[in-house]
């Protein structure tokens, strides 16, 4: 994880919820509920470093490389 991004990304977050809060305050409960768990949630990805994790085709070749090589060594 790269903390570096981690921080900048939280002191963006506490700099909207800062700069926004006051104009939220006449919002209903549930504006104000979304707005903390969108920024939470781009918080939380911003953790997950989206960029160097593997992908489905990463996962499919994990699961089926055993069936391959019985495959390979025993069928052809």
């Amino acid at each position: 994880m790269m903390w570096g991004t981690f921080f900048a990304t939280m002191l963006i977050v506490m700099t909207i919820v800062f700069l926004q809060w006051p104009k939220m305050k006449t919002n209903p409960k549930k504006d104000k509920t979304a707005f903390i768990v969108l920024l939470v949630i781009g918080l939380l990805l911003s953790m997950l470093d989206l960029q160097y994790m593997k992908g489905p085709t990463s996962v499919r070749q994990f699961l089926f490389k055993p069936f391959v090589e019985y495959m390979q060594k025993y069928l052809f």
